[in-house]
């Protein structure tokens, strides 16, 4: 059987994790848009059989938190200083402990059924916190060696154990549900190794 490992392209690929606001007065706060643009892992895949599995990392110390260019492809119109923006990384991190838990992770088992649309068991681990999901990934190969990524879905920061962000006694707050898109690129590295 020959197997196909697949690393993934950091400058390529991207996570977008959309945030809400919430609490009574909403209206003076805004949404907060957090990119990931460092995702590093593998894939390994057996290019007979289709079985893969599959490691991400993202390393929560490198999230870009409001990028202007970002927020204005999503629709957020809304902009902010450049000390606004570092405390809200801050208190994020704080929030997330990531000076303790510095990766967010997620594994596959077996991600073959992305490759026939179906949905996908992984294992989500933020926070120290590991959460079984089924997720829908579109999986895609190309003729250049490498495979494309891509789909959505929402969490709660409860599940994982972190308490959404608040001030003034939750007048300003951020919502417990997250929305999170990605596209993720990988790129052949090691083609045709046959088992052992």
């Amino acid at each position: 059987m020959q197997n196909s490992v697949y690393r993934a392209d950091g400058k390529l690929s991207q996570i977008l994790v959309r945030a809400y606001r919430g609490g009574v007065m909403a209206l003076l706060s805004y949404e907060h848009l957090v990119a990931s643009q460092d995702v590093q892992g593998y894939i390994l895949m057996n290019k007979t059989t289709g079985q893969c599995q599959a490691d991400l990392f993202v390393p929560l110390d490198k999230l870009n938190v409001d990028d202007p260019q970002l927020r204005a492809e999503a629709g957020l119109n809304t902009t902010s200083s450049l000390s606004t923006i570092a405390n809200t990384k801050k208190n994020m991190l704080e929030s997330i402990d990531a000076a303790n838990l510095p990766f967010a992770q997620l594994h596959s088992s077996d991600c073959s059924e992305a490759l026939s649309g179906k949905d996908t068991k992984v294992v989500l681990t933020i926070h120290g916190v590991k959460q079984d999901r089924q997720l829908a990934i579109a999986m895609q190969q190309t003729q250049n060696e490498q495979l494309i990524i891509s789909g959505k879905f929402s969490i709660l920061q409860t599940e994982f154990d972190i308490e959404p962000f608040s001030i003034f006694n939750g007048l300003i707050e951020v919502e417990d549900k997250l929305d999170l898109t990605y596209k993720l690129i990988f790129t052949e590295i090691i083609a045709n190794a046959a088992n052992r």
